[in-house]
């Protein structure tokens, strides 16, 4: 099945998104849904939602709403 929501960081987001992390700029939470961004980047890693959930410790269908969110956010 092919995903509905692709996410595709623009080079500020994915700068933006690596401040987050590095400083911990934030809650937990903000910084575990900015790595989970830069996984699913399809002009990066472009993980598969199982492979962010494994490495996150996350459901799948957490992973889908995220990317969900942000794509339409956009």
């Amino acid at each position: 099945m092919r995903k509905k929501y692709i996410v595709r960081l623009t080079d500020e987001e994915r700068q933006r998104c690596e401040e987050v992390i590095r400083k911990v700029n934030g809650t937990s939470q903000k910084v575990w849904r900015a790595q989970i961004l830069l996984k699913a980047d399809a002009d990066g890693p472009a993980w598969k939602d199982q492979q962010i959930a494994e490495a996150f410790g996350s459901r799948r269908q957490t992973v889908k709403n995220i990317r969900r969110r942000f794509v339409e956010r956009v």
